[in-house]
């Protein structure tokens, strides 16, 4: 049965994780070489495909984890090394190439690991145990649809800061990115240790 007080709280936990504020110039610098519409485009394709697949990890994680022997810990250093290897190419100025090669930059990395990454997935799945289908699904949605009102404004990071400082900030953000996927890595590590 739906209950508020589930819903509630599974909509913060996940809000906290998905973190769709601290994405905001993340999400701008790799997409600074795109006009407004197609960034428009871009965000609003990797809100639904990161949608999908915390819908799929929640419905069906346990039984895909389990069949293929992968934890989550398999899953944060898998998604920290994809991060690190973003940021690197953007710290090198590679980034705005590829991206532009890239098709598929509204999957990987934004939609994962920065949004329905290890963090998020494992809230969804937690939620699902705990608060039921019912509150997960809908705060799953919910999540969703700010996180993309959100990611939308990131467009008007250029008109306030303008262009030079724009290109700073896809700089520093490209570091902040690069400790975001060693600290992934490292958590990785660390609960694969433990787990030994």
């Amino acid at each position: 049965m739906f209950a508020i007080e589930s819903f509630i709280k599974s909509t913060i936990m996940l809000f906290v994780t998905l973190d769709a504020i601290g994405n905001v110039p993340l999400f701008y610098s790799l997409t600074s070489s795109y006009d407004r519409l197609k960034r428009k485009s871009i965000i609003t394709r990797s809100i639904a495909l990161a949608t999908a697949i915390l819908l799929f990890f929640t419905l069906l994680g346990d039984l895909i984890f389990e069949y293929f022997e992968i934890s989550l810990e398999d899953f944060k250093i898998a998604g920290g090394i994809v991060l690190f290897l973003v940021a690197i190419e953007n710290i090198l100025g590679l980034g705005g190439m590829r991206i532009k090669e890239q098709k598929d930059i509204a999957l990987v990395p934004l939609a994962t690991p920065l949004l329905a990454g290890p963090a998020a997935i494992s809230t969804a799945m937690y939620s699902f145990k705990v608060y039921g289908i019912i509150s997960t699904l809908a705060s799953i949605l919910v999540n969703s649809m700010i996180a993309w009102f959100i990611l939308l404004k990131s467009d008007y990071v250029v008109e306030v800061l303008g262009e030079n400082c724009a290109n700073m900030l896809s700089k520093i953000t490209a570091f902040i990115l690069a400790g975001i996927a060693i600290s992934m890595i490292r958590s990785g590590v660390i609960e694969f240790l433990k787990r030994l």
